[in-house]
């Protein structure tokens, strides 16, 4: 039974995959650091399916802020994290698969269909020239959500809703009636009278639809008065310097040795491992070997994705230096970790299969 009365105020977190190690003002770290300072009583993570957090496969998701700053730093903090979000092909997705597809299908055979189709393309441009900027929060909010929300409203116009907008309506409703069970009960332990904080992290594509689920009259249905909160500005110190570092290593966004001389002095495994990388992008074999072995003595446990693709990384290196045996030792430690991202253990089980080598004209990029 709906206790009634309860108030809310509800924070949105626009999230970009793997856009934010590309944005040097907007990392995983930013994210972290704006949902705390917010002080929420419940995070609620709209790319998750409820029960999701169950197992550790989870952390293999786009949205890397997620399992890399803001899922550790909640339990820690012991906040509670709740998967409102909706699971391929589940009951509760009003969605029918592929059927967005086939009416793109259809309407491409048409020239009225054509023209609609190229309208909604246009309007996408956009947002992708925004994304590829190296935007911050306030860009995210003030320009790239608006810019989303537009080009969505022109295929719902255009296209039409359902299959035209892939039930976008429809399939927020049901994320909002989670979020919104997530907060009755959060509200249990907050006390009477206390208006709830609720940080709701979603897909920049998904924040429109979403924040109109949990204003309109779903929310008061459901005794529930929300106010909606804009995330503030926040910064993300030298933790938010150095990820910035380790992004740009990643990604490949820099020259490679003012990358190395940089990372040489930031005192994280991942630096090592990402040294590793850079040195083997120079054609400093022993250099980088070294790096990883030093790294797999000590404790490399975190990021989360760190142990997996070190391991198959070095089990690659071992292979080249026709250390076949400590490779195939590393491969199998990377399947015998309780997680691994599924790109560092199909590397993992292709080194088991067959020893690692070199393609004509190929770096040693592998993992």
């Amino acid at each position: 039974m709906w206790r009634m009365g309860l108030s809310a105020k509800v924070s949105f977190f626009p999230l970009g995959g793997p856009f934010h190690t590309r944005w040097p003002r907007y990392t995983v770290v930013h994210v972290r650091e704006a949902v705390k300072a917010f002080r929420p009583h419940v995070v609620a993570l709209a790319p998750l399916a409820p029960g999701a957090l169950d197992d550790p496969g989870w952390q293999d998701t786009e949205e890397l802020s997620l399992p890399h700053t803001v899922v550790p730093w909640a339990r820690r903090a012991g906040v509670p994290v709740v998967a409102v979000g909706l699971a391929e092909g589940e009951r509760d997705d009003p969605g029918a698969p592929g059927a967005a597809a086939q009416l793109r299908r259809y309407l491409e055979l048409y020239e009225d269909g054509q023209r609609r189709l190229r309208e909604v393309d246009r309007a996408w441009e956009s947002v992708r020239a925004l994304l590829a900027q190296p935007l911050d929060l306030g860009r995210v909010l003030g320009e790239l959500v608006p810019a989303v929300e537009g080009a969505q409203a022109l295929e719902r116009e255009l296209l039409g809703e359902g299959p035209g907008d892939a039930w976008r309506e429809a399939r927020s409703a049901v994320v909002a009636s989670r979020v919104l069970a997530a907060a009755r009960s959060a509200a249990a332990t907050a006390g009477p009278g206390v208006t709830l904080r609720v940080a709701v992290l979603a897909g920049v594509e998904a924040v429109p639809a979403l924040r109109r689920a949990l204003t309109g009259p779903g929310a008061a249905a459901a005794g529930v008065a929300v106010e909606t909160v804009e995330p503030a500005a926040v910064e993300a110190g030298e933790e938010g310097r150095l990820r910035a570092l380790m992004d740009a290593a990643l990604t490949g966004a820099g020259e490679p040795s003012a990358l190395l001389a940089n990372l040489a002095a930031v005192p994280l495994p991942e630096a090592r491992y990402l040294e590793a990388n850079l040195l083997l992008e120079l054609g400093r074999f022993d250099e980088a070997l070294a790096r990883l072995e030093a790294l797999v003595n000590g404790d490399f446990a975190e990021p989360y994705y760190l142990p997996g693709f070190a391991l198959a990384r070095l089990g690659q290196m071992m292979d080249l230096a026709a250390r076949r045996e400590d490779a195939v030792r590393c491969y199998r430690g990377v399947m015998a970790l309780s997680f691994a991202p599924a790109a560092a253990r199909a590397a993992a089980a292709e080194g088991l299969e067959t020893p690692f080598a070199l393609r004509e004209g190929e770096g040693a990029r592998g993992a």
